[in-house]
């Protein structure tokens, strides 16, 4: 992630478009709420699946990107956002399948089950180009085989989000609170930003360990990378 500041940039991009889309899609049902049950749900239904096919297609992106640093290649944004592109229907069939499994499997008790049984999908779909009944075929194996691995791995990876979020809400609630209307903006900017940063680097760490993860696991893992060489004049 050093080497390649694209893998922080892309999930920065991708929190900022994601933040616009959550409120403007927000203020798009409020205008169009009425007194009509059946239409408000159908509305909240379309934001929620618009949101999932954008955050599926970034994730994508991400995954591509983390391919290509771990393989060595340059990581360009705009050829991330193209090769994703290409697996677009792909990527909007994945989103809409993960959107309603869930909601079901969180009623019936399962959806933790669900997420780590298909933490490998998009890597099967973006590496392999498999389609995604493929991909969730592939990913549910590699669960039952090393599923324990996964889940500590993926722990792990979650810590700065985790020690940063309980910090950032108490500061935010302090500013909220705070009598000195400057030093309380500059509290709740401060929580903002610390979290934002800290959900940046969480997620370039995800992309980069689901991909490794996922190499390793099909018998395909990422090459070391190579040191450059050494060069010695006859003198020395």
């Amino acid at each position: 992630m050093w080497e390649h500041k694209a893998l922080l940039l892309l999930p920065g991009i991708a929190g900022v478009v994601l933040a616009g889309l959550v409120g403007g899609l927000a203020l798009g049902v409020t205008g169009l709420w009425s007194g009509a049950v059946l239409a408000n749900v159908a509305l909240v239904v379309v934001a929620i699946l618009v949101v999932a096919v954008f955050a599926t297609f970034f994730n994508a992106v991400l995954i591509v990107a983390a391919d290509d640093a771990l393989r060595g290649r340059p990581v360009g944004i705009g050829a991330g956002y193209g090769r994703a592109l290409r697996r677009l229907p792909a990527i909007v069939v994945w989103a809409l399948v993960g959107v309603v499994v869930i909601f079901f499997g969180s009623l019936l008790l399962v959806g933790i089950w669900w997420a780590m049984a298909s933490y490998l999908v998009l890597p099967a779909m973006m590496i392999d180009g498999v389609g995604v009944r493929e991909a969730m075929r592939t990913s549910r194996q590699a669960f039952r085989a090393h599923g324990g691995d996964s889940g500590r791995s993926s722990t792990w990876i979650a810590l700065p989000v985790t020690l940063s979020f309980f910090p950032s809400v108490a500061v935010f609630g302090v500013g909220l609170t705070a009598v000195d209307r400057v030093s309380g903006v500059l509290a709740m900017a401060g929580a903002t930003l610390w979290l934002a940063v800290a959900v940046t680097v969480t997620a370039s760490l995800s992309g980069v360990f689901r991909v490794r993860h996922y190499r390793e696991l099909t018998g395909r893992p990422a090459p070391a990378p190579t040191l450059p060489a050494l060069h010695v004049s006859p003198v020395e």
